[in-house]
């Protein structure tokens, strides 16, 4: 995508390259359904201060989508493997 693209295409770009679903999103939008947005915002925010909290202490990636997720948690075992084991992986 260039750089002078109208900012209609640059964004639709944008929107079409993340158009998969969001657990946290939706799970944001239902409680913002059930009550209110003020409440649904502080509690997106605590949930993902907890998700962050959790990848920091154990050094992963956070992935909405599933099959992604898989692919990376083998990836990063395989790499904890080889940095335990060093030499005798």
């Amino acid at each position: 995508m260039q750089d002078c693209a109208p900012g209609n295409q640059r964004w639709a770009t944008v929107r079409w390259r993340f158009k998969r679903k969001n657990k946290i999103k939706t799970w944001g939008l239902a409680i913002a359904k059930r009550t209110s947005h003020r409440k649904a915002t502080v509690a997106v925010a605590r949930k993902l201060a907890v998700v962050m909290h959790a990848m920091w202490v154990d050094g992963t990636f956070y992935c909405g989508d599933p099959a992604t997720r898989a692919a990376d948690v083998s990836a990063r075992a395989a790499a904890k493997d080889k940095k335990l084991l060093g030499a005798y992986a």
